[in-house]
Order: C-alpha cells, then sequence, then structure tokens
C-alpha cells in the first residue's frame, strides 16, 4: 500500500489517486462451478446477502451507475452487455448528436485524453500500473458483471449500465478538475449512482460543489474512505476526500465506505473514522473482472485476484444502491444512506482503535431491500380524511423548542404545533389516545423540567382540546404523561407521573382534567416516575406499568387501576440505575400487551422485551451499543396489523432519528423528525 502526497498542485485543482489495490496472484485456483465459471470463489456475495436479495430485486437496466475511474474495458464478454449506452448520439458521425457538449459519447467520455473512449490507453509499458490499469473494470465487475451467463463472475446487479467515465490515468492519478466535470457530465447524462474509488487529501471547492449539486438532483455519491500500509488512518483526524465531503450547512452528500475482512473485521489496511465512514463492506481476496487486450503481460487475461482495497468494497456499495434503485426509484440519497446504515450487520472491532469507527456496521443488501419497504410511498386511496388515522407524534426531549411533529408510519409529515410557549426549552413529554370513543387519536401533552405540571389535550387539526393541572401549578418538576383504558369503556384515560423532585404520584384523569385515583407506585421518592400502560392479562382493560428514573433501582411494577400491586421485576441489571423508560403493546398477536423497557441518559441504548411476569423474551440495540444517550420507547400497531412494532427515540446527544423494529429486533424503518444536526434526544407517542 501507498500513500499518496501531490506536488505542483494548480490553483483551483488538487491532485488524487487511485485508491490502491493489493493484488495476489494465488498459486492454485478453486474448483469451477456453473452457471457463473467463478461464483464459488466470490465469497462476498454470501457475506452481504446477495443472494437473498435477488429474490427480491436483480436489478434493472433503467438504473444507471457511473464508475469514475481508469476507464473500463468496454469489449469485456462479462461486461459488454451492461455498458451504458447514450440514447441520444449517433456512432462514429462526429456529431454532438444529443447536444451535451460531447462528440460521439456512445458508452461515456475520456477527461484523461479528452475523448469518446473512456477506457485505458495502453502507450508506454513503463507507465503501466497493473492495479491501476484494471482499476475500472474491476469496480465496475463487481457493480455489473453480467450474471448467469456461464463465465466469469456475478455481479451485484444481475440487470443495470454501467457509464465509464476515465479520469484517472494507467498509474492511477488525476486531479479534481477532471473530476468535477466529470460528475457534471454523469449527472447530466442521467446516472443514478456514482462511485469515486479514489482519495486526495485536499477540498476542490469547485469540486464539493459538482458532487453537492449531484445529491441534490437525486444522484446517490458513494466513495471508498482510502486505504494506509500501517494499520489505516483515523479520518477524524486526517479526513481525506470525497469521502469527507460536506457542504457549508454540514450536509454529508457523499457515502464513505471501509473494508473488512472474511471474518468482519477491519481490513488491516483500511481507514476508518466515524465522521466520513457511513459502512463497511468487504475488501479483500476478491476476484474481478480484469482489462485485456492482450497487448502487455500485464492486460493478458480476463479475470484475475486476488483483489483488496477500499476500492472494492465501494463498489459493493455502490453496487447495493444500485439494487435499492431498482426497487424502490423514488429513494433519495439520503434515503439509501438511511436504508444501508439501519440494516447492516455488525462489524467484530470491539477491542480494536477502529471500534465505532467503521459506520453503521458490514454491507446486508437484504436486510436493505426489507428496511427499504418503509421509504416506498405509501398506496394513496380515495379519503376525504387528510391525515391518517394511526400516527407518531416526535417530540425534542430536551434544549429544543416545544414543538410536536406528526407523521404516518412511512415517517410523512402532515402536522406539527407548539405544545408550550416557543421559548420554553424543558422538553415535551407524549402520549396519544382515543380520549372520546371517536375512532380518532388525540395527542397528550406534559411539559419536561422547569415547567408547570400543565396537561394538554391536542386533535389532529393542532387544536387545543382541554388543558388542566395534574399537580399543583407551582411545581416545575415537570410530568410524564400516558393513556389507557382502565375501566373497560373504551374511551382512553389519561395517566400521570412526576419527575425528579416530585413525591412519585401517578394520577390517572378523564379527558375533562378530573382526577380518577392516585397511587404511589414506589412509596414516597423524590425520584423521577416513568409511566406506562398495556393491557397484560387480555381481559381488554389495561394495566399501569411503573418504573424509576435516574438513581433508582431497575424495577418495572405492574398495576390495575386500583392500585392494587400485580408484579416487579428487574429489567436490567441489579447494578443499573441510570433510569428505565417503559412501554406495552401485543407483540405477538396472542391478544395480551408485552413490555419494552429502554434506557436512560447514561445507558447503552439496550431495548429489552418481557411478558407480564418477567420472562426476557427478547432484546437488541436500538443504536450503535456505544452510545450512552439512552433510548426511549413506544409499542403501537400502527398498521393495525394485529401485532404491534416498537419504536424507538434517542436520548440526550443521539440525533432525531425515530427507528421501528419488529419483536426481533430487525429494522423496518426510520426517518429523522427533525434536522439532522440537533442532538436533543427524541419523544416519541403513537397509538
Amino acid at each position: 500500500m501507498n500513500s499518496f502526497t501531490s506536488k505542483n498542485k494548480k490553483r483551483h485543482s488538487f491532485y488524487f489517486f487511485v485508491v490502491t489495490i493489493l493484488f495476489f496472484i494465488p498459486g492454485t485456483m478453486f474448483a469451477k462451478m456453473p452457471n457463473d465459471s467463478l461464483l464459488d470463489e466470490q465469497w462476498y456475495l454470501g457475506t452481504i446477502h446477495a443472494f437473498d436479495a435477488w429474490d427480491t430485486t436483480s436489478g434493472s437496466p433503467e438504473v444507471i451507475v457511473a464508475v469514475l475511474d481508469t476507464g473500463l474495458d468496454l469489449d469485456h464478454p462479462d461486461l459488454s452487455n451492461h455498458v451504458w449506452i447514450n440514447p441520444g448520439e449517433i456512432p462514429n458521425d462526429g456529431r454532438d448528436n444529443d447536444g451535451n457538449g460531447f462528440i460521439d459519447d456512445i458508452h461515456g467520455w475520456d477527461f484523461v485524453d479528452g475523448d469518446a473512449t473512456p477506457e485505458p490507453t495502453i502507450s508506454a509499458v513503463d507507465q503501466l500500473d497493473q492495479g491501476a490499469i484494471s482499476h475500472g473494470t474491476v469496480i465496475a465487475g463487481i457493480i455489473g458483471a453480467v450474471t448467469d451467463n456461464g463465465e466469469g463472475i456475478a455481479g451485484i446487479n444481475w440487470h443495470v449500465r454501467i457509464m465509464s467515465v476515465r479520469i484517472l490515468n494507467n498509474i492511477g492519478s488525476g486531479d479534481s478538475s477532471k473530476a468535477r466535470r466529470a460528475i457534471e457530465y454523469a449527472v447530466k447524462n442521467g446516472a443514478d449512482v456514482i462511485n469515486l474509488s479514489f482519495t486526495g487529501f485536499e477540498v476542490d471547492e469547485d469540486f464539493l460543489q459538482a458532487v453537492q449539486d449531484a445529491y441534490e438532483q437525486g444522484v446517490t455519491v458513494v466513495a471508498a474512505v482510502g486505504n494506509d500500509e500501517n494499520g489505516g488512518v483515523n479520518l477524524n483526524e486526517q479526513p481525506i476526500y470525497p469521502a469527507c465531503f460536506v457542504t457549508k450547512e454540514g450536509v454529508d452528500v457523499v457515502i464513505g465506505v471501509a473494508a473488512t475482512d472474511e471474518e468482519d473485521r477491519k481490513a488491516s489496511f483500511s481507514n476508518y473514522g466515524s465522521y466520513c465512514t457511513d459502512l463497511a463492506a468487504p475488501g479483500v481476496d476478491v476476484i474481478g473482472t480484469m482489462y485485456q487486450d492482450g497487448l502487455t503481460p500485464e492486460t493478458m487475461d480476463l479475470y484475475g485476484g486476488y483483489w483488496s482495497g477500499t476500492s472494492i468494497a465501494a463498489p459493493m456499495v455502490a453496487g447495493a444502491a444500485a439494487l435499492l434503485k431498482a426497487a424502490y426509484p423514488t429513494l433519495s440519497p439520503d434515503q439509501i444512506r438511511t436504508v444501508l446504515q439501519l440494516s447492516v450487520d455488525p462489524t467484530m472491532e470491539r477491542n480494536s482503535p477502529s471500534a465505532g469507527q467503521l459506520g453503521s456496521g458490514r454491507l446486508n443488501i437484504m436486510n436493505a431491500l426489507n428496511v427499504a419497504k418503509s421509504f416506498a410511498p405509501a398506496v394513496l386511496q380515495t379519503s376525504t380524511v387528510s391525515s391518517p388515522n394511526f400516527s407518531l407524534a416526535v417530540a425534542e426531549a430536551s434544549g429544543g423548542e416545544p414543538r410536536v411533529v406528526l407523521f404516518d408510519r412511512h415517517g410523512n409529515s402532515f402536522g406539527t404545533f407548539l405544545a408550550y410557549a416557543s421559548e420554553f426549552r424543558g422538553g415535551v413529554r407524549l402520549a396519544s389516545g382515543d380520549l372520546d370513543g371517536d375512532g380518532q387519536e388525540e395527542f397528550i401533552t406534559g411539559a419536561g423540567p422547569g415547567g408547570g405540571p400543565q396537561v394538554r389535550i391536542f386533535e389532529k387539526n393542532e387544536t387545543v382540546r382541554n388543558q388542566f393541572f395534574a399537580y399543583g401549578s407551582d411545581d416545575h418538576f415537570g410530568i410524564f404523561v400516558s393513556s389507557g383504558d382502565f375501566d373497560g369503556n373504551d374511551l382512553d384515560e389519561i395517566l400521570t407521573a412526576q419527575d425528579e423532585g416530585g413525591e412519585g404520584e401517578v394520577r390517572i384523569f378523564d379527558s375533562s382534567g378530573k382526577q380518577l385515583f392516585s397511587f404511589y407506585p414506589f412509596d414516597h421518592t423524590s425520584k423521577s416516575v416513568r409511566i406506562a400502560s398495556g393491557d397484560l392479562d387480555g381481559d381488554g382493560k389495561d394495566e399501569i406499568l411503573a418504573t424509576l428514573g435516574s438513581g433508582g433501582k431497575p424495577f418495572v411494577r405492574a398495576f390495575r387501576a386500583d392500585g392494587t400491586f400485580l408484579a416487579e421485576f428487574e429489567a436490567y441489571a441489579s447494578t443499573y440505575d441510570r433510569g428505565i423508560f417503559v412501554s406495552a403493546g401485543d407483540l405477538n398477536g396472542d391478544g395480551k400487551d408485552e413490555i419494552v423497557t429502554g434506557t436512560d441518559n447514561g445507558g447503552g441504548p439496550q431495548v429489552r422485551i418481557f411478558t407480564a411476569d418477567g420472562t426476557v423474551i427478547g432484546s437488541f440495540f436500538a443504536f450503535d451499543e456505544t452510545f450512552r444517550g439512552g433510548v426511549r420507547v413506544q409499542v403501537a400497531d400502527l398498521d393495525r396489523d394485529g401485532t404491534a412494532e416498537i419504536y424507538t427515540g434517542a436520548g440526550p446527544g443521539g440525533g432525531p432519528q425515530v427507528r421501528m423494529f419488529d419483536r426481533s429486533g430487525r429494522v423496518l424503518g426510520s426517518f429523522f423528525a427533525f434536522d439532522e444536526k440537533d442532538r436533543y434526544g427524541l419523544n416519541v407517542a403513537a397509538w
């Protein structure tokens, strides 16, 4: 591996180099097998679950992936049928038929030699590098080699179009001015995904602007995070580009990809860093398509290996992005990034300097396609109702404006309102329930610390239906709210509890604000008490669940609505005292609600699932397990299929991302409720 630097830089251009590929020639080859003759050597396809993904989609010829690299072998038998053909250009007539500024650009453009043949040009053997000369061809094969043709390798996409845009010469070097023009060319000519397997050490503002323009026009840009022979560089300390490109507004416009090995550990050479790396993909010992013309010893073979590098990992992610576009054409670059990050498998870096620095995990294409379903447009039906019957309400936990945003189950916002005065920064606690029996939920808010104990009830049209003080109007401890049908009359009642500094009293109110009952689930305590409700025994009446906040033992206690104690259990280790959030819902369709817990600020984002008697039946991390802001949980059956889902929001310090899981911990969907840079934490309510 080499670490490249540049000299004699132009004023508006930095030099960059192909991300070096390590090339190993094996002594023996594995036994061949049909249908693609080298399929048994493509170990990575199983690792990234490509075989399973192909049951959903094998790609589309309507999806175009631009490979900005050293050019590719346009006549390669395993690639030629997938090479992009410019539909607006007549071959070899010497005219710019489509008016795009490039004459006879049938398959792309060569910005190195300035012609319409975007493949390596062999002119001087002593200036030829085998890793560079085949670099673009290897990448193209990973993305979209012709599959099921009895020859060579299988591409991640069985059906796709590869646009070749040459910006690197035969030793793998180039400059950002060519890259900028190449990005503009790819976007103008319909690219859906762009792969950039090269790195540089300076920011060229014009190049960045071209990438930003691509992002804003719906093009997904994927880049390798680079290699280093000394164990990889921490990009948080020494960023490289374009993988680390961020706009002046702080928008991340590139998906940065690190490399892993066959054991899902960081490849020895791979750079890393949480700021620039979005996810990882296999990047070692890969067999690939090679540039072949038979003129030199380096260009005799159609296939070769083994190749290693983040250059190899990036096109796996670009290929996955192309499959996502084939299955769900409306996905935006941000949605594709989110889907890819949510659907990963964990990497094995627990006791390494790169732990938590390889993005969200290692690529899993099958999971990505499943997660993407939640981002697909909803099927619209004729209706006079302007908002969904069953929805999510999201508010920032503390520090942000007291705004509540309403979303449907697909993450589409349809309303917003201020729950309290705009200057209040104590956070908004949320609940929802059908308080009047009309089949539409109302939203219930409680003010966080610093606010009075004021409960407000909002209709779907964002108007205040009613408000009342749940405790003394001079209290400013903050309150938690929940709802449930505690008497079986098909009307939900309102449940409240005091935050830290109160006396630990839980109260039940009807929708008019009339107090119906109160009790102390943990005797008198100044600790925060959190509450939820659920029908734990299937009798049609909800029970009350209570937990303690910071400083309390990790107990979950269950009560009848009259305060009768039913059960208790420890949700986490007895030494854990950071506080617990709790919710309940029927996760398995048996008519009885399960109990779901999450940790408070200072705890890892572990979600646990219990039966009513405290038996653990599930556990998973809703966010990166190294995160210590905790996780807020809400259980609801928004799609009304008879089984509820688990909705989570990160605590303070985490991004404003709502994630949806099934009972096994499989990610079903995700969306950002507020600006991605916000770190106030989230409270979520669903009915």
